[in-house]
């Protein structure tokens, strides 16, 4: 299979945003489009930047300008100028071999692109517009930003942000759900900031979960630095280490921080959860927070029961299927609850 994949691993970014199949992913994200370019990068890593950067030219060039389309001998020759750039007379080993000098190339093309269109049209200013990305019932949905920070959707999640959010004074972001983040690091050190309910999150550089679902929004930080505050600054901000937890409490309006695995709020990351003696009423609360499901236990020493290993995270019916054979459990769901009995 992997031969199939590496038919696009000397790609450039411009060669990527030309292909069909790409382009229904960037702008579908079908679950089959979804499964192959997350396997891609699962097993190309390094074409990360590739991808992203081609995921903007696919972007850029969908946007709906307000200006006159282009006349079908002006469309032929923009392109012929692209192509001409992107698509010298060698192999693709050597193509693959020369990533340095293509990306130079790319840049030069994107240049004479925007002196292009300034001679063929007035100039116009640059529309900014909100970008959504929803995951559905039991999915989860991995989102590259423009700055290169990545995104994990988990189950019936919302992110929201604006389309020129890497050139923003700060880099702001709207959630509503679950959500595992690991922020690139700006050389400027522009700020990234995650909204959830009545929470924002200031982080630079870091990877961290933000679990929405409810008004106890929770924070658990993997690694670097973030500060929680409530958005009506009635609160004293909490500044997090990696390895805790701040939870908010609506009750009693404040903060709770404490100390967690936070492996295994990273977990989805990399597909899979590293148990090492989780207890049941630990994975019932993971439960919760990735797919939005509450755990019904109908013996309370069920909650105690541990488990050690690795589990895939593919999906709740997988997951739930070897949590039940493992520990000789009968586990059913019946609408948003799981009813695990003994």
């Amino acid at each position: 299979m992997k031969s199939t994949f590496s038919i696009y691993k000397g790609y450039t970014p411009a060669q990527l945003a030309e292909d069909e199949y790409f382009q229904q992913w960037v702008n579908l994200a079908r679950p089959d489009e979804e499964l192959f370019w997350n396997t891609f990068l699962e097993l190309y890593p390094e074409q990360q930047e590739t991808v992203l950067m081609a995921r903007v030219l696919v972007l850029e060039s969908d946007k709906d300008e307000d200006v006159e389309p282009l006349t079908p001998e002006e469309k032929s020759n923009l392109k012929k100028q692209i192509l001409d750039q992107i698509r010298p007379n060698t192999t693709s080993n050597s193509l693959a071999r020369s990533g340095t000098m293509a990306i130079f190339k790319i840049a030069a093309v994107v240049a004479g692109l925007v002196l292009l269109t300034a001679t063929l049209f007035k100039a116009t200013p640059e529309k900014v517009y909100a970008i959504v990305e929803k995951s559905g019932p039991g999915e989860s949905k991995r989102v590259f930003l423009a700055d290169s920070s990545v995104v994990i959707l988990n189950a019936n999640s919302t992110l929201t942000y604006a389309s020129n959010m890497a050139e923003a004074p700060s880099r702001e972001i709207q959630l509503e759900g679950n959500a595992f983040f690991s922020i690139k690091k700006k050389a400027d050190h522009k700020s990234f900031r995650v909204h959830a309910n009545s929470l924002t999150i200031a982080v630079l550089g870091t990877e961290f979960n933000v679990n929405a679902r409810s008004r106890e929004t929770e924070v658990v930080l993997a690694r670097g630095k973030v500060k929680v505050s409530s958005d009506n600054n009635n609160l004293e901000p909490v500044f997090m280490d990696p390895g805790e937890k701040v939870q908010f409490d609506p009750v009693k309006k404040s903060f709770v921080k404490s100390s967690t695995d936070a492996g295994l709020y990273e977990a989805w990351s990399d597909g899979k959860w590293h148990f090492s003696s989780t207890s049941m009423e630990e994975i019932s609360d993971l439960i919760y927070s990735y797919y939005g499901i509450e755990t019904i236990f109908t013996e309370p020493k069920v909650k105690s029961l541990t488990i050690n290993g690795i589990i895939p995270v593919t999906d709740l019916a997988s997951f739930t299927n070897i949590i039940a054979k493992t520990l000789d459990l009968d586990i059913v769901q019946k609408n948003k609850q799981l009813i695990i009995q003994h």
